[in-house]
């Protein structure tokens, strides 16, 4: 009997790999445990075939939304500032706070994306003056816009 046999994951498993990927592994384990519960099945020319098309496919797909990434983050450096207008107190404090939605609002009136709220780290705005945010594209991918607050006229 064959010390290993050649099987592919259908499922991620921790110890194992990822989905898609061939490994060997003792007989017992791939007929008694890991076929059974659909974890993995076995690699014949035809399945991983297959498989490397769909790990191609993956990464075309990975590839153009890098490239999208980048444009956009091309157009988020176009954008030197955003100023957005609050009533202020005493000593340049502002009232209310400055949200995610009113700087994702602002980018979209500069170049007409719509960004998640969940991808702007702004630091906490309570006065008067310039700040750096952070917009999250991508993991790797990360653009810096300046926010101006200014009073408005009363």
């Amino acid at each position: 009997m064959k010390k290993n046999i050649h099987v592919i994951l259908k499922k991620t498993m921790p110890k194992l790999g990822q989905e898609g990927k061939a490994i060997n592994v003792a007989p017992g384990y791939a007929f008694n445990y890991l076929i059974p519960n659909k974890i993995a099945s076995l690699a014949t020319k035809g399945i991983l075939k297959h498989a490397n098309m769909l790990a191609e496919i993956q990464n075309q797909k990975k590839e153009i939304i890098k490239i999208k990434a980048t444009e956009l983050q091309k157009q988020l450096r176009e954008i030197t500032k955003i100023s957005i207008k609050k009533k202020t107190g005493d000593k340049q404090y502002i009232f209310g706070n400055i949200s995610s939605k009113e700087i994702t609002e602002k980018i979209f009136n500069y170049i007409g994306i719509k960004l998640d709220k969940k991808q702007i780290e702004a630091p906490e705005i309570k006065k008067i003056g310039i700040y750096i945010i952070k917009i999250h594209i991508l993991d790797d991918i990360i653009a810096n816009i300046k926010l101006q607050v200014l009073p408005t006229n009363i």
